[in-house]
């Protein structure tokens, strides 16, 4: 029989919207989504690691886990609303919109064919209190996020602007010999963790830990109390039923072709194709830098890229890969209490996964 695990009491959860035609993935990943909300960073953490070991222990059981290892990356965001994008693709920095909080047991009205019905309906398991599965609360980000906006706020002179960063920030590293040696992927790694210029890859951990460290700010000035972060676990296992994968060694790490399997889709096929969604190889690259400051973070550096490294035409390709991928990861948030997460006993300190006199940090800051 496999697992079942029963998750700690979240404080509340959070609503999000995605366009469900925007491209049109029905079947493929969910428009609305909610993310649970645990008290603070340690519950959520420990609410993670349930979730997504006991979902890889179920698809053991079944028998539908293509991947056995390095299959499942953290990473850490400060605030909840923040996308699940490389640097590169993403929209302009904004303040999060203040959200109304509603009551679980009492959710705002609507009007439905004249009569007046809850705009939300919650219903935990049988003869359960929903609110012991959704928590007391929830509120709604706004606004509904749609992949044509997204691509409509990156035009090509600011793509542009920010691919020049970052080759000026790849000429600065390779004057150090230790990064002259590396291969053109992991100058670009080196590039993305050590500088701010802008990059098209996701820097995440194979340490869940190392995520909440920064998702409590660790990696900056900690955001103030009763604020909400993320931490996210990104399992490749999710793409199981839209791709074939093929592993192969690389220097430091490995890289796992995702080749589609877009007949297998049923209608989705037809509406990828109808909205230009090109067919992806995408190509899953996780390296390790041997570099102090990256080994102590356990870092990888995830790309998505077409056949042979090329990059996913046209734009919205691959921005309708990404919200996938961010709408297939498993989230849970927490309330910061103004405190930066630290567990010394295993190096989950500032001074071990920062260190300040780095000469790759000086060099490319």
């Amino acid at each position: 029989m496999p697992p079942y695990t029963k998750l700690p009491r979240p404080e509340g959860h959070i609503h999000f919207s995605y366009s469900p035609m925007s491209p049109p993935n029905w079947d493929i990943v969910d428009s609305n989504t909610h993310i649970f909300v645990y008290r603070d960073v340690k519950l959520a953490l420990q609410a993670m690691l349930q979730a997504t070991t006991t979902i890889q222990a179920q698809r053991l059981e079944a028998g539908t886990a293509s991947l056995f290892t390095d299959h499942l990356f953290f990473r850490g965001q400060s605030d909840i609303t923040q996308r699940l994008l490389p640097t590169r693709l993403r929209g302009p920095r904004r303040e999060p919109m203040p959200r109304k909080r509603f009551r679980v047991d009492d959710p705002p009205k609507i009007m439905f064919g004249g009569q007046e019905l809850p705009k939300h309906s919650f219903r935990g398991p049988p003869g359960e209190d929903p609110r012991d599965h959704y928590g007391d609360w929830y509120e709604e980000v706004e606004p509904i996020r749609v992949v044509e906006e997204s691509a409509a706020e990156l035009k090509s002179t600011e793509l542009n602007e920010r691919d020049a960063r970052e080759r000026a920030a790849l000429e600065r590293a390779v004057q150090i010999a230790e990064v002259e040696r590396l291969d053109d992927f992991q100058k670009h790694a080196v590039v993305r963790h050590y500088s701010d210029a802008p990059s098209a890859l996701l820097d995440v951990s194979t340490n869940p830990e190392v995520a909440a460290f920064f998702a409590t700010g660790g990696g900056a000035q900690s955001p103030p109390a009763d604020r909400i972060g993320m931490l996210w676990a990104i399992d490749l296992n999710v793409l199981d039923s839209l791709f074939s994968f093929e592993i192969a060694s690389v220097p430091n790490g490995l890289k796992i072709k995702a080749r589609e399997e877009r007949d297998k889709w049923g209608v989705n096929k037809q509406m990828f194709e109808k909205w230009g969604i090109q067919p992806t190889c995408l190509e899953l690259t996780f390296v390790a830098l041997p570099f102090r400051r990256p080994l102590a973070q356990y870092a990888r550096f995830f790309s998505l890229s077409g056949q042979d490294g090329a990059p996913l035409p046209p734009l919205l390709t691959e921005l309708t890969w990404w919200s996938i991928i961010e709408r297939v990861a498993c989230g849970c948030a927490f309330v910061h209490d103004g405190r930066i997460y630290e567990n010394p006993s295993r190096g989950i300190t500032r001074a071990a996964l920062l260190p300040n006199d780095e000469k790759l940090a000086i060099a490319l800051a």
